[in-house]
């Protein structure tokens, strides 16, 4: 054997020993703290389904339950976790799987001002048997045909992310955001006297009459049966409004200055999602039982959408508003239709509306 070809060997010898080297290290030099190749998977959430233009996770989400099917449809992991509110996001969920190919499911959770809210109740026990398991119903109250749900509602937010990819690598991977839609709206009704003359607590109820108690894990409404959402909160009132104001020309117009004193009531209501082509309806009784006001709540929330940009569909802009507020107008014990407001705009009630 010449040098020369002694001289061959040993450079490969060193070339396959320093690519052997570099393997075990798993980049070592970046990963010193890691200590072997394992890849670690972090998933992210995102809620910037909103009004407010931002992600809005942070400074909302409390609570995140995930859940990680494989492609066959068996449960591999399933993690809940509590976290503080932050005004950023920077929250991760580090999940321990092997790379492949999974469907994640999140339902997450806010707080609620209110000390007794009720919660929508996540099926499937500790180990569902499939994804399909995973459906949210919403505990009532009373018997058939006359149950009713009269607490606030811990927020709820569902997320659904299929075919993602668990890259077989190592390191720390952030794996695509799962963005969230909430599901729970907050619906504040106010009902005023255009006399100025004080109202009762008594002298009227209130009530939406619907049939979204239990949503699929894919959040589509699944559930028939009717039952009313009650208000959680009732209190006496007082606003100004303008008296003389004018009918506008066009169908709505922004609240303008007020001036005239009115009593009323404030009676607040949480529900679950709303869903376009659905009608649920609000209705008001006086103290006799009979409805004073009865309207179809989504077709009424859909007058306003066009005054919100980026709201391109019916749907979004129901998923996309959270928190509404809807004015209304007696005068004799009857219901002054000339105008109400809704989220601060003032609309000309559609002739047909059912009363």
């Amino acid at each position: 054997m010449t040098m020369l070809e002694l001289r061959r060997i040993w450079y490969t010898c060193m070339l396959l020993g320093m690519i052997a080297l570099g393997t075990a290290s798993c980049d070592s030099a970046i990963y010193d703290d890691e200590g072997d190749c394992a890849v670690h998977y972090r998933v992210c959430f995102r809620y910037t389904k909103n009004m407010l233009r931002g992600d809005a996770f942070g400074p909302q989400v409390t609570r995140v339950h995930l859940y990680v099917f494989d492609k066959q449809g068996r449960l591999v992991t399933e993690q809940t976790t509590d976290r503080e509110l932050t005004t950023d996001n920077n929250f991760f969920m580090e999940v321990n799987v092997v790379p492949g190919t999974y469907d994640l499911l999140a339902w997450c959770e806010g707080d609620s001002p209110i000390a007794n809210a009720t919660s929508f109740v996540i099926g499937g026990g500790a180990t569902p048997a499939a994804i399909s398991d995973l459906g949210a119903t919403l505990p009532l109250q009373g018997t058939a045909p006359n149950q009713y749900s009269d607490r606030d509602i811990t927020r709820l937010y569902h997320g659904l992310a299929t075919n993602v990819n668990f890259p077989d690598t190592y390191g720390i991977v952030d794996i695509a955001p799962i963005y969230l839609t909430r599901d729970t709206k907050h619906l504040s009704v106010l009902l005023q006297n255009m006399d100025g003359s004080a109202m009762e607590r008594n002298e009227y109820t209130f009530a939406i009459e619907a049939s979204n108690s239990a949503m699929d894990y894919r959040n589509n409404i699944i559930s028939s049966t009717p039952f009313s959402y009650r208000p959680w909160s009732t209190e006496l009132t007082s606003a100004s409004f303008d008296q003389n104001d004018t009918e506008p020309e066009a169908r709505t117009e922004k609240a303008t200055r007020v001036q005239t004193e009115a009593n009323g009531l404030l009676a607040e209501l949480t529900t679950g999602r709303l869903i376009a082509g659905h009608h649920p309806k609000l209705v008001v009784r006086n103290a006799d039982g009979e409805d004073v006001i009865r309207i179809d709540l989504i077709r009424y929330l859909l007058l306003v959408k066009s005054k919100y940009e980026g709201t391109n569909s019916d749907q979004n802009y129901l998923d996309c508003y959270d928190d509404y507020t809807m004015m209304f107008f007696i005068e004799n014990g009857t219901w002054a239709k000339a105008k109400i407001y809704i989220n601060n705009w003032r609309v000309v009630p559609p002739q047909d509306t059912e009363l």
